[in-house]
């Protein structure tokens, strides 16, 4: 006759890889910071929800009928059903399991068999802006309560010339998953003393090859938006030399605007009189120690369109360089730091408006010489 299992023994044998996650992730702030990020690429909303999970949250988005995106609570108000698994009728979104149609504010327009919902009844719903082809939901700190969502504190900026024409879409990528806090990629740009020893060789576009005999010479900078206090900039002036000459008309200089803790970010390349190319990277939590990467780029019409996914391709070779280290650090809340290292205290206490409202999370780092 088989023994049964002592109690506790499945947990016991949980990977030693999922323990030292856990314990890596306890070493950062709080892993979904208040602020914009992106749910679903515009053009696969329509009248069949989809399920994402965003920020700690089960979300169901959908198209209404006035054609505009929405993000409700994914699981019915009534018995629990996945409201992504129900349809589009009549611009709401309608539960596959009693048929209540619920609006995209979170309001219960009908229930079962269609008889009217009493006035008042709502489910959880999100704030949405679509930039630029990327459906975008705000996530907001405190109790979720079943309310029209209030109006955020920011919109995201789009930009006039790709609303224009003069900038037009040049591709898609859909980096997949990495496991990092998004704090990682905020900080990494006030990290200037890491280019030289990461980022100071050319890659072939979209791969870690690296070019034979091309450097690469940085000059960054970072500061806070005076004018929009939830903006950060990163200005990066490349270089590319040989032999220690700087190869004429080769570089480029970006400036990426941060929109509030990094759910989505804008680059914008000027190639030196040959052009003008702007990504947008976005990186949505779904786990506290996991984000979704995806890039979406734009070029003038002068610029082709295989120029265009060279440079995109070569800041995405530069980007998996950081990966490798992102994936397997910690965070130091007071790290010791050179007097030649970035603004790395100025960086986290801007960074400290978008978590929650906690004295442990507003500690900062001084530097210190050693």
């Amino acid at each position: 006759m088989p023994k049964p299992l002592q109690a506790g023994r499945r947990a016991a044998r949980r990977p030693a890889e999922l323990d030292g996650e856990v314990a890596r992730a306890e070493t950062y702030p709080p892993p979904y910071p208040a602020g914009w990020y992106v749910v679903a690429r515009a053009a696969d909303v329509t009248n069949r929800p989809r399920f994402v999970r965003c920020a700690g949250q089960d979300v169901a988005v959908f198209r209404g009928a006035e054609g505009r995106p929405h993000v409700v609570d994914a699981y019915c108000p009534h018995m629990g059903a996945n409201l992504a698994d129900g349809v589009v009728r009549d611009g709401c979104i309608e539960c596959p399991f009693h048929a209540w149609r619920i609006a995209g504010d979170g309001r219960i327009r009908s229930v079962t068999d269609g008889a009217p919902a009493r006035p008042g009844l709502r489910t959880t719903s999100w704030a949405v802006d679509d930039l630029h082809g990327w459906v975008c939901m705000y996530h907001r700190h405190g109790p979720l309560h079943r309310e029209a969502a209030p109006e955020p504190p920011y919109r995201l900026q789009r930009v006039p010339e790709i609303d224009g024409g003069a900038l037009l879409h040049r591709g898609d990528y859909d980096a997949g998953g990495v496991r990092m806090h998004l704090l990682e990629f905020v900080e990494n740009s006030v990290d200037f003393q890491h280019f030289d020893a990461i980022h100071d060789q050319l890659r072939v576009p979209w791969t870690n090859v690296p070019v034979p005999g091309i450097r690469l010479q940085h000059r960054a900078g970072w500061h806070v938006d005076e004018s929009e206090p939830h903006v950060a900039w990163f200005r990066d002036d490349v270089e590319l030399l040989v032999r220690g000459r700087v190869i004429p008309g080769a570089g480029a200089d970006a400036r990426i605007r941060i929109e509030g803790p990094g759910g989505v970010v804008r680059f914008d390349f000027d190639l030196r009189g040959r052009g003008r190319v702007v990504l947008f990277q976005s990186h949505t939590p779904i786990a506290p120690l996991r984000q979704r990467i995806r890039f979406r780029w734009f070029s003038e019409r002068r610029v082709p369109k295989l120029l265009a996914s060279y440079v995109v391709g070569n800041w995405i070779s530069q980007w998996r360089r950081d990966i490798g280290i992102w994936e397997r650090k910690i965070y130091r809340r007071k790290p010791l730091l050179l007097e030649t290292d970035g603004p790395v205290g100025q960086l986290r206490r801007w960074y400290s408006q978008f978590l929650p409202d906690a004295p442990a999370e507003r500690e900062t780092a001084e530097a210190r010489t050693v």
